[in-house]
This record gives C-alpha cells, sequence and structure tokens, in this order.
C-alpha cells in the first residue's frame, strides 16, 4: 500500500489524500487498531482557504464530531477541525517561541487562532500579557473557551476582529514581541507589525512560504527581501536576523520557514 498522508489531532484521523475506498477502510482500520485514541477518520477534501484559513472534511467512520481535545506541552486546546485552523506540526515551533518570551513582556499575536501560540507562551512566562487577535469569528470562540480551559485568562487577552484594523487603532508602539504566523499574509503584515514595536524596538516572529529549487533561500536573500518591504513601506530601521529555520514542507519544494527578526 502507497503511504497515505495523514495527520491526528486530538483523537480525531484525517486523511489527506484521494483513496480508494477498500485502502481507506483497510488504512482507517488500522491506524484506530494502532492508536487506540482514536475515535473520529475524516477526509479532507479542500485545502485551507481565505481569510478564516478553513478547510472541508467528509465524515468517514467513528463517531461522527469535528471537535477534539489536543494536548502539547501541558497544555489543552479544544478546536473544531471543520472551522477552525490547527496544526499540530507547529508544536515544536510554539514550544520554541513561548520559551524565549521573557518576564514582563507584551506580546501581539496578529492572528491567533484558537490560542496555541498565545496560550503556550502565557502559561510559560511570568507577569506577561498576550494580546491575541482572531477574525475568525468560530475560532474565537473557541480561543476564549481554550483562555478558561488553560486558566490564564489575565494573560491573554483576545479580540475578535481583522488584525490589520485593529493593530493601528490599539497597539501602535505598545508591545516587545509581535507574532506573525500567518504566512499568506506575511508580508503585508510586516511593515504593521514593525509600527507595533515599542520605540521600534523588539522581536518579530515572521513566518514565510518560499518555493526552493536546486537550493535553499540564503540568509543574504532574506535580509535582502526584509529591507525591501521595509523600503516600500518607508521604514527606515537596523535589524538583524537572529534565527532562519525551516518547519516544515507544505508542499512539494515550498517550505514554511520561520524567522526571528530583532529590531534595535
Amino acid at each position: 500500500m502507497k503511504d497515505i498522508i495523514y495527520e491526528i489531532i486530538g483523537n480525531i484521523l484525517i486523511v489527506r489524500d484521494i483513496v480508494e475506498e477498500s485502502k481507506l477502510l483497510e488504512f482507517s482500520k488500522k491506524m484506530m487498531k494502532k492508536y487506540p485514541s482514536i475515535q473520529t477518520v475524516v477526509i479532507q477534501t479542500s485545502n485551507v482557504r481565505g481569510v478564516e484559513r478553513t478547510r472541508e472534511f467528509q465524515y468517514y467512520m467513528g463517531k461522527n464530531t469535528f471537535e477534539t481535545l489536543y494536548k502539547e506541552y501541558g497544555n489543552t486546546f479544544l478546536v473544531n477541525i471543520s472551522t477552525s485552523f490547527f496544526s499540530p506540526r507547529l508544536s515544536y515551533e510554539r514550544e520554541r517561541i513561548a520559551k524565549m518570551v521573557k518576564k514582563g513582556e507584551i506580546v501581539l499575536n496578529f492572528f491567533s487562532g484558537v490560542g496555541p501560540f498565545s496560550i503556550s507562551i502565557a502559561t510559560k512566562c511570568n507577569n506577561c500579557i498576550i494580546h491575541s487577535i482572531e477574525i475568525n469569528e468560530n475560532a474565537y470562540h473557541y480561543l476564549l473557551k481554550n483562555i478558561e480551559l488553560n486558566k490564564c485568562k489575565e494573560k491573554v487577552k483576545a479580540y475578535l476582529g481583522d488584525a490589520f484594523d485593529i493593530v493601528p487603532k490599539l497597539f501602535f508602539n505598545k508591545v516587545d514581541r509581535v507574532l506573525l504566523p500567518l504566512p499568506l499574509a506575511a508580508e503585508h503584515a510586516l511593515p504593521l507589525a514593525y509600527h507595533s514595536l515599542k520605540q521600534g524596538k523588539g522581536i518579530i516572529h515572521w513566518q514565510i512560504t518560499e518555493k526552493v529549487h536546486e537550493k535553499e533561500i540564503t540568509l543574504k536573500e532574506i535580509k535582502q527581501s526584509i529591507q525591501e518591504i521595509l523600503e516600500k513601506n518607508h521604514i527606515d530601521a537596523s535589524f538583524h536576523v537572529e534565527t532562519l529555520k525551516k518547519i516544515r514542507w507544505v508542499a512539494p519544494r515550498i517550505a514554511h520557514k520561520a524567522i526571528d527578526l530583532v529590531f534595535n
């Protein structure tokens, strides 16, 4: 049997391949036997799309639900996979960033989703505030639930709406660190994130997707790209790239990358 592309979120097995019925049934039963926690099998029928970052699924077998509890690094997240974006493959990146946040920092998350980045930070840092913006009303609903579930109501502040409307009104020159975990809005969001930093100094965790051909995108090329975005938006700022790493492959030759930008 050809390897079938799948992912597991909580107790839901998501089959991300088009597979003929007999093979799908065999694979589903095999996975449910191997992982007794799996209670539901669904088939992904669309890619992530739109500003609300949703994808479509078709129920296949087991318990007929798209809602599940997912646990990582001591945190628990309630998520409905059919109405809110969530990726277990970003778990290490969430933990990596959470460990970097220092006591007393004010953090701004442009694209919070159901809260995994924000809550991961809140449960690990002392005396910090994470302002978390989400445009998808369903994801925002789960964000509020997850704030309660992980007992971080005093640290995570939730906002429903478009970050590109909310940030200029509330957060210019206000924060120490910015999270931009949405590669599709990478170029558009970076100038706004810079203006959010106190006196133009702080850290921006920027995620992008890059098409990789014969070679990896070099640090020099990344810095040049950032400089061009800043200049295009009339921003004269000193920065350095502290981290450049591949998070995952999102498609053949398409790399999802994390970049830690330090402005000083």
